[in-house]
């Protein structure tokens, strides 16, 4: 899940970094001098920007795409433990020795 959310944070940051580049062309002929004076608040901002959209898109993830994931293993953990189930004998010798 962390893999996927930094994989998808890195693709709108870096869509977002493009956008603006595409926005701020004018500012070209400054760049040393903008580079030079303010690189440490870029980085800031930047790193701050992408813990944010990181932070987003792990929150998205967690809210759409494991809602149920406490139900289902509800429900695996009763198969299990009422031996009602079609699981492999290594899941159950594993699980299995718990109920007893």
């Amino acid at each position: 899940m962390i893999a996927n959310a930094v994989f998808v944070a890195t693709l709108l940051f870096l869509a977002l970094g493009f956008g603006l580049m595409n926005q701020t062309h004018f500012l070209v002929p400054w760049r040393g001098l903008i580079v030079h004076a303010y690189l440490r608040m870029i980085a800031t901002y930047c790193a701050l920007l992408f813990a944010n959209i990181l932070g987003l898109t792990i929150w998205i993830e967690r809210k759409f795409f494991l809602r149920d994931t406490g139900r289902k293993l509800k429900h695996l953990d009763r198969e299990i433990h009422t031996g009602h189930n079609e699981l492999s004998d290594e899941i159950l010798s594993r699980f299995g020795e718990e109920r007893e």
